[in-house]
């Protein structure tokens, strides 16, 4: 429970800013995972996401990939359609590609992983690739309950004004009949941040695992 304490902790400095924000989201998930062999499997995500202090649609989005493991080190091919809403409810579709390759380390309770990213992103005729870098930090000690915090930074290649970064907390719970489900909370801001316009995030996601 120290543990959970820690985590939550974390939280409040967020939490009380957000109060004073008009820029809270909320973001939903529900995906599907197979494991075609011991060392791939296939992932299926749907995401919908609300906006403007959760008054108005963003986006509803479909997502794809494959995973391969080589020891410690895993390799993922994705692709990612959306619809993205406008404040006046006009919808455009952006495409995305993209390339991970994450590595994890045990140390003792805690589990270090790091992810480096490169999107390609496609919308009304605009191409826009990043590179993002992402560390992530959490604890295996409670069996069904796994807390974690995690740092992603943005690297816009076509526009470096909209270089950003994610601060996530978050509480993933190891549901019965291979179902799982994780709640966070994350702050996201760009790094020059000079008009003071940060994001703050609500999200859940639902995953089931098929044998």
């Amino acid at each position: 429970m120290k543990i959970l304490n820690f985590f939550a902790l974390l939280l409040i400095p967020s939490l009380l800013q957000a109060s004073h924000e008009n820029d809270l989201q909320l973001w939903s998930k529900f995906r599907i995972e197979k494991k075609i062999s011991k060392k791939e499997n296939l992932n299926i995500f749907y995401g919908h996401r609300l906006r403007e202090n959760i008054t108005i649609k963003s986006k509803a989005l479909y997502d794809f990939s494959y995973q391969r493991s080589f020891k410690k080190v895993n390799i993922r091919l994705g692709f990612r359609s959306s619809n993205n809403f406008s404040k006046n409810n006009q919808k455009s579709t952006s495409l995305r590609y993209y390339f991970d390759i994450s590595h994890s380390l045990k140390i003792n309770d805690f589990n270090i992983s790091t992810r480096s990213r490169f999107q390609n992103q496609s919308e009304m005729e605009e191409v826009e690739e990043v590179l993002r870098f992402k560390i992530s930090l959490s604890n295996s000690k409670l069996k069904k309950i796994k807390p974690e915090i995690s740092y992603e930074y943005f690297q816009d290649l076509t526009n470096e004004i909209e270089n950003k970064f994610r601060l996530t907390t978050s509480i993933n719970f190891d549901l019965k009949k291979r179902f799982e489900y994780e709640i966070y909370y994350r702050l996201q801001s760009r790094t020059n941040n000079l008009d003071n316009s940060s994001i703050y995030i609500i999200g859940s996601t639902l995953s089931y695992n098929i044998k």
